[in-house]
């Protein structure tokens, strides 16, 4: 009976199954990195095209008129009125004035012209001796020498000389202004204002060109003159 069991022990053990054969464990594949989502772009609105403005052409410069062209298509500018020189007063005072033969009659015009030309000629010798003299003491002052106080007397002398010299060619000139005044007839009138010099002035001193009242505003410094605009009244 004991025999029977041990073989009825050894039929009923299971036969062992083969063991499996280990299979290499598969590789992970890597995991991927979980990358933050891109931040999408703002959508940019979209504007509507403003209109181009029209490119000017640029335009050469042409070249400048004349200046009548100019003048022609604007207004006429009046010209600028000249200076109130001398000549202008008196041209103006000849036509609101009588002519010269209402204002001065014949005798007084040819005893004013006596008179100028008598002064003219008595100057003229006088500054033609100035002369002759001037260059007598030029001389004797750089070739015959002599002392100190000689050359200083001739020095002196000679500048006085020329001082008188040059007051007598002024005079001269203003003879002959009023001498040429009498041709044209423009003589005795004032040249700073335009008005009539009295007779009695004009007969004491035939070459004055200024009134007694103009004169006198020049020595109170009220009237002067200017060589660009002639007489002025400041």
């Amino acid at each position: 009976m004991a025999q029977a069991k041990k073989k009825t022990g050894k039929t009923s053990s299971k036969k062992k199954t083969p063991a499996k054969k280990k299979t290499a464990p598969k590789k992970k594949a890597p995991v991927k990195k979980k990358t933050a989502p891109k931040k999408k772009a703002p959508v940019k609105k979209k504007t509507i095209p403003k209109k181009k403005t029209p490119v000017k052409k640029k335009t050469i410069p042409e070249k400048e008129a004349p200046a009548k062209k100019k003048v022609a298509a604007k207004k006429k500018k009046a010209p600028a009125a000249p200076p109130p020189d001398e000549r202008t007063i008196i041209e103006e005072a000849m036509k609101r004035l009588p002519p010269l033969a209402k204002r001065i009659n014949k005798t007084d015009r040819r005893l004013i012209r006596k008179k100028l030309l008598e002064r003219r000629s008595e100057l003229a010798g006088t500054l033609g001796a100035i002369e002759d003299e001037h260059i007598g003491t030029h001389e004797n002052r750089t070739t015959a020498g002599g002392d100190e106080a000689d050359q200083a007397n001739n020095a002196q002398t000679a500048d006085i000389s020329l001082r008188l010299a040059e007051t007598g060619a002024r005079e001269v000139q203003e003879i002959d202004v009023a001498l040429g005044k009498l041709g044209d007839g423009s003589y005795g009138i004032c040249e700073a204002t335009g008005e009539p010099i009295g007779l009695p002035r004009l007969k004491y001193i035939p070459w004055i060109r200024l009134s007694l009242e103009a004169q006198e505003k020049v020595e109170r410094n009220q009237l002067r003159y200017d060589e660009s605009e002639g007489w002025v009244f400041p």
